[in-house]
Order: C-alpha cells, then sequence, then structure tokens
C-alpha cells in the first residue's frame, strides 16, 4: 500500500491513476480554452472558423447554384469584396500600389490584432503538442500555421491554426 490512497469509501486508489485524471482534466482545459479563442475571434472578426461544416456544405451548394446569377457573391479578384482574413495576408485584391497602401495603412490595426490572436492560440497548440505525444499526428498541422505566421500571412495562420485544432479537437476525443 505504497502507493495507493484510500477513500472514504474504503476503496483504493493508485496514485499514478489520479496524476493520469489531473493529466486528462488539465489537457481537457487547454483544449476547451483553445476552442473558447475560436469562438471569441469568430464573435470579435466576423469570421466563421466555428461554424458547423454541414453549414458550410450548403453554403457551398448555394454558391454553385448562383454562380453566374445576379445572387452570385462578388469575387475579391473582380473587385469585389475581400475576407478579412485576406487583408490579414496582405492581399489587398487591387494592383494599385497606391490603394494597396492607403487600404493596408487602415487595416492595420486590425491586422495586428489578428496576429496577436493567432500567435496566442498557435502557442498554446504548440505548448500542448510538445507536452503530450498522443498529438503527434496534428503536428505537420500546427507547422503549417507557424509557417504562415512567419510569413507575415496572419489570415492563412488562423486558418492553418483552426485546421490544426479540428485535429487536436479529434485527437483528445
Amino acid at each position: 500500500m505504497d502507493n495507493e490512497l484510500v477513500s472514504n469509501t474504503g476503496s483504493s486508489v493508485a496514485s499514478d491513476q489520479i496524476l493520469n485524471a489531473q493529466v486528462t482534466s488539465d489537457e481537457a482545459e487547454e483544449v476547451a480554452s483553445i476552442e473558447q479563442d475560436f469562438i471569441q475571434f469568430d464573435e470579435d472578426f466576423g469570421t466563421s472558423l466555428m461554424a458547423p461544416e454541414s453549414v458550410a456544405n450548403e453554403t457551398g451548394l448555394l454558391d454553385q447554384a448562383a454562380e453566374g446569377t445576379p445572387f452570385a457573391a462578388p469575387a475579391a479578384e473582380s473587385g469585389g469584396t475581400l475576407s478579412l482574413l485576406d487583408l490579414a495576408d496582405g492581399n489587398t485584391g487591387t494592383q494599385e500600389e497606391g490603394f494597396g497602401d492607403w487600404l493596408r495603412d487602415r487595416v492595420r490595426p486590425v491586422v495586428n490584432a489578428i496576429a496577436s490572436r493567432a500567435k496566442k492560440i498557435i502557442a498554446k497548440m504548440v505548448a500542448l503538442a510538445r507536452r503530450l505525444g498522443k498529438y503527434a499526428k496534428c503536428i505537420s498541422k500546427i507547422i503549417a500555421a507557424i509557417k504562415a505566421f512567419k510569413a507575415k500571412k496572419y489570415g492563412s495562420a488562423i486558418s492553418a491554426a483552426y485546421t490544426a485544432f479540428k485535429c487536436i479537437r479529434a485527437q483528445s476525443a
């Protein structure tokens, strides 16, 4: 009974079982924290990273049906709207030098906020993957997020980080 704890009910539990339960609890809290960061990101920036995938599939079908009609969504290349994540990647959707610089200066505070969030989320995932070997399958996805971040493609970094998070969530289940 050197390594056992006895509860009030008389059942005994080995100390390594308690440590494993603590690691699992901490891990679940970290995964939930990362998920909350993505939910907050969606709320703050109006993105839909955390939208259910079935909705994304239906939206894709809607886009296909509307293609070539007045109901089609405008494309960035044709002078339509750019997504916030495209702007965070430095894509201004225009070839004009002056306008691109003007637009980049106007969205710089938002891009900096996206970069800050991406850095925070990626750091959490790196720490989790370093500590727990069960996330080895997700390391390549985390590396993709890191590479995008290093290239200052913050929109791509947050998208890649979300892909890595889906892998982490699948492994933790």
